[in-house]
This record gives structure tokens, sequence and C-alpha cells, in this order.
């Protein structure tokens, strides 16, 4: 009796590993893909398949659950979540605020752009709903067209002659949602779940989020003292904040910073077209934060490495 051949997309999905790692768990992978798609239809095989390419990604880029950047991956992913359907209700809330900012419903792109802004939000709150229940096969489902909705938001404006943006502002209605979806979706799938600490920190993010969302909303009609830049600032000074409480030991706090990144990315790059004291001000912040994180992580990485022998 002939060995059956595996399906075409596992072999596919296989070739992602490293050839060393392939060569020896090939038979592993083969048997856990089996096993997860034996009573599972097309989209369940393919969602498999994409599972099995992701963990060959995460190995070779070293994101896999044994490695510090994965585990602050899997810390960062539920937190960017959270983020994500705080910022996109924002989004939605912006679009209607009186005097801020309309769209023309009346023409097909201006319709398809409400429609766009309408249901990005309900993706990432249902997103948000499964990671609080620990689904995160359906999460991650839910992210990809979230983030492909997002996306279509660029043109979408142009299309219906309503982007009066930068080309820096162009590039991050790209950049943002990308970044945001990558960290989702490139979280070790064996370190995602459902806790009783993962969900207060999930709580904290998403009134972390709010208050910042409605910071920039409450200065249209009430201007704060120091004027937009100030709420947008606010994004890089809380970023720095995570960056500088990130430890080996504070996985928490280093997740919150790279869920906080797409935000303050978004926000410090606006203080620096045109330049503003206050823009160069955040970036300053958000490099020395970053930069004493990354020292305190080398010095940590040489006292735990011993010495080589001579």
């Amino acid at each position: 009796m002939t060995e059956q051949r595996p399906p075409r997309a596992l072999r596919w999905a296989v070739r992602f590993h490293p050839a060393a790692y392939r060569a020896e768990h090939e038979a592993e992978l083969t048997a856990i893909y089996t096993e997860a798609t034996q009573d599972a239809g097309p989209l369940g095989r393919l969602r498999e398949a994409l599972d099995v390419a992701g963990h060959g990604l995460r190995r070779r880029t070293g994101l896999g659950s044994d490695r510090t950047a994965g585990q602050v991956l899997a810390h960062a992913a539920p937190l960017t979540v959270a983020a994500a359907a705080g910022g996109s209700v924002a989004s939605l809330l912006w679009l209607y605020t009186p005097g801020v900012r309309g769209l023309p419903s009346s023409s097909f792109p201006g319709a398809l752009l409400l429609a766009d802004q309408g249901l990005v939000p309900l993706f990432w709150l249902a997103a948000l709903t499964a990671v609080w229940t620990g689904r995160w096969g359906v999460a991650r489902t839910l992210v990809v067209p979230a983030t492909l909705l997002r996306l279509a938001d660029l043109p979408l404006l142009l299309l219906a002659h309503s982007f009066h943006d930068t080309y820096a502002g162009a590039a991050l209605n790209l950049i943002v949602p990308l970044l945001t979806g990558a960290v989702v979706l490139a979280a070790p799938g064996d370190l995602l779940g459902s806790s009783r600490p993962q969900r207060t920190a999930i709580a904290g993010t998403t009134a972390l989020t709010t208050v910042l969302w409605v910071a920039e909303l409450v200065g249209v009609y009430h201007p704060l003292v120091g004027g937009p830049p100030l709420t947008h600032a606010l994004w890089a000074g809380i970023l720095a904040a995570a960056l500088l409480f990130s430890r080996r030991d504070r996985l928490t706090a280093a997740g919150l910073a790279v869920a906080l990144l797409p935000g303050a990315l978004k926000m410090t790059v606006s203080l620096l077209y045109p330049v503003s004291p206050a823009g160069v001000g955040a970036l300053l912040v958000i490099l020395l934060s970053g930069a004493v994180s990354v020292v305190r992580a080398r010095r940590r990485r040489a006292q735990v490495t011993p010495p080589s022998a001579a």
C-alpha cells in the first residue's frame, strides 16, 4: 500500500520552516495537521495550513515561543486588539463629529467609505470579544478582514476626493494597519489564551486608549492647554513609560509598548510634518526610552550568557 502524499497546502506551509527544522519535524507537523483537519472543511484546512506556515515564519525570524521576542508578542497581541478596537470606534466617532470631517455620502466611493468605516469597528470589537473568551483562532481570522478594510481607507478616500493629508499621512494609512495586524498574526499561538491577568491588562489598555482618543475628540471643542500637539505627544509619553518599564520579568509592559506603537507612530509623525517642538520632543523621548530598554536588555543577556572556555 502506497503512503498517502500530504496535501498541497501542507507541503507549501511546511516549506516556510528552516531546512534543518523541517527535516527533523516534518512528520510531526504532518500528524498535527492531519489530526486538526480530520473533520474540517476547506476553510478549516486552509486556516490550519496558514498556522503551520506562520509557525515556520516565527522559527525563521526568532519569534518562537521559546524566544523573548515571541513572548513579548504573545503579551502584545491581546493588547493590540484592545487598542485597535478602541481606535476604530474613535475613528468612527471622529468621522461623525460635527465640524471635524465629513464625507460626500451621496457619491458611490463616499458610500463605500462610510460602509468601510462602519464595518472596521465591528470586526475589531468581535475580535476583542473572541480574545476575551480565549477563541484565538476566531480572533485571528477576524483580524484579517479588519486589516484589509482599514487598508482600503486610503484608496476610498482618494476616490471620494476626501483625502487632504500629506504623503506621510498617506503612508501611515498603510503602515499602521499593517503593523497592527502583523503583531496579532505573528504572536506564537501556543502562548495565546485567556486568563484573569490578561483580561485585566486588556481592560486597562482599552481604558487607556479610550482616554487618549477622548482627549483628541474633546480637544476639538474645548482646546486643552498646548493644543492638539499635547494630546498627540501623550501617546509618545505613555509609549516611553512602557518601554522604560519593559524588562524580561515585565513582559506585560513590553507588550503594552508594542501595542501602543502603531498609535504612537501615527501621532508622533503628525507632529513632525511640519516640524514642531512637541514633535521633536516626542521623538526624542521615544528614542531615548527605546535606547535605554535596548541597553538594559543587552546587559541582562551578557549577564545570563556564560563566558566561553578559553
